[in-house]
């Protein structure tokens, strides 16, 4: 006879899968549990809604009501395996994600928030100070099919030791977040139970090292790094093969200096097989941008993110004229400081042969500019301008609405 843990076992082994999430949903109704049943059918078929339709936001308003009427019953088992009250304050909502605090302001304990996702807990961090309970990791991931982790605060190899299970083989994504100890970081690296990773966040300097050494290495798909200074350096010696295709960089947070060399970017040994880059909020300038144009071709690159940063048009005209992204289809230059003069220059650069999708929100494009890209883009490929957040005139807007249609968005 089948039990609730069985099924989280099987869904947790094929995350991917919707099938044993909705057989266990079958299961709950037979068993007397509803609520949770609907919550888990409604939050897959959201998964799979258009966002921004009426279905989705009638799906997502049930989900939410479904979800805090019953909150915090299905948390409380989890906390209750930390030894913390089930005290819960909801987070802003992204797209079909929930995302739930479980930690009062001033106490610093263990599961530290969840995030609900296709009808259970599918992102956990977890702050893991001395003395968090040895039981309460595993009871976590024995409830909930859990494929995101975000580990805090492990400052020694036997705090390490203590809350380290088997059931995290199963967990493709983890993220490091603050590990105060490399011996702990290189036990973290090359332990059994982390073999299911192929998601990996490390954000301490010293960590890049001991990666490029380990046998997780050799089996990411995707690699986040702080962007402090010397780690593009450190990355000289991860392992080159086909498997890497993700690689960002993160903040490398307040008062710390960037990326110092941004051409040095495109000659980590993996950028053969990336195809997506993400540059966010790395605080690079137009000086930044320009020394990444003249790095090498990135032959496979299909999406880039520059969104946030701190560039103009002067780095823009020496991105647009040094375009070394043959299979570019996604370009994000979102919230930086370009003007129309920017916007032309994108108009008349080779890149709008193969993009599908620009983002150019929060800008400061006027009309000459939007009206000049909506041109040059009317006949060609794109299938998604976003305009949103620029200073175009309504005039201007008309004629870009009557050349673009929906395929722009200036809302």
């Amino acid at each position: 006879m089948p039990d609730a843990e069985s099924f989280v076992a099987a869904i947790a082994a094929n995350p991917a899968d919707d099938l044993p999430r909705l057989v266990f949903a079958d299961w709950l109704d037979e068993n007397g549990d509803p609520a949770r049943a609907a919550f888990i059918r409604d939050h897959v078929q959201l998964a799979k809604t258009r966002p921004g339709t009426d279905e989705f936001q009638t799906l997502f308003r049930k989900c939410a009501d479904t979800l805090k009427a019953n909150l915090p019953a299905w948390i409380k088992p989890a906390c209750d395996a930390f030894g913390q009250p089930a005290v819960w304050t909801p987070g802003k909502a992204v797209g079909g994600w929930f995302p739930i605090s479980v930690m009062r302001p001033d106490d610093p304990v263990g599961l530290r928030s969840v995030d609900f996702s296709r009808g259970f807990i599918g992102s956990v961090s977890l702050t893991l100070i001395p003395g968090t309970p040895v039981r309460g990791v595993d009871e976590l991931l024995r409830l909930h099919p859990v494929s995101d982790l975000a580990l805090r605060s492990i400052i020694d190899t036997e705090n390490w030791s203590r809350v380290v299970t088997d059931r995290m083989r199963n967990i493709p994504t983890l993220r490091l977040l603050g590990v105060s100890s490399g011996i702990v970081t290189g036990r973290i690296f090359t332990s059994d139970v982390f073999a299911g990773v192929t998601r990996l966040t490390a954000l301490m300097a010293r960590e890049i090292d001991v990666l490029c050494r380990s046998r997780m290495a050799k089996q990411l798909t995707a690699l986040t790094v702080a962007g402090f200074p010397g780690v593009i350096a450190a990355l000289a010696e991860f392992p080159l093969d086909d498997k890497l295709q993700e690689f960002g960089i993160a903040p490398p947070g307040r008062d710390t200096p960037a990326v110092a060399d941004w051409s040095a970017v495109s000659r980590v040994s993996f950028r053969p097989t990336l195809k997506r880059l993400d540059l966010t909020r790395c605080g690079m300038t137009d000086d930044g941008l320009a020394a990444f144009a003249r790095g090498e071709e990135w032959v496979r690159l299909q999406g880039l993110k520059l969104g946030g940063n701190l560039f103009g048009d002067r780095g823009w005209a020496d991105f647009c004229r040094g375009w070394r992204t043959p299979e570019l289809t996604y370009l994000d230059a979102s919230r930086n400081r370009l003007t129309d003069a920017g916007a032309e220059m994108l108009a008349r650069s080779g890149m709008l042969k193969t993009l599908r999708v620009i983002d150019l929100r929060g800008n400061r494009i006027a009309g000459r500019g939007a009206v000049a890209l909506a041109r040059a883009v009317a006949e060609g490929k794109v299938n998604k301008l976003l305009l949103a957040g620029n200073p175009v005139g309504k005039r201007e807007t008309a004629t870009v609405k009557g050349l673009l249609g929906e395929r722009v968005d200036l809302a």
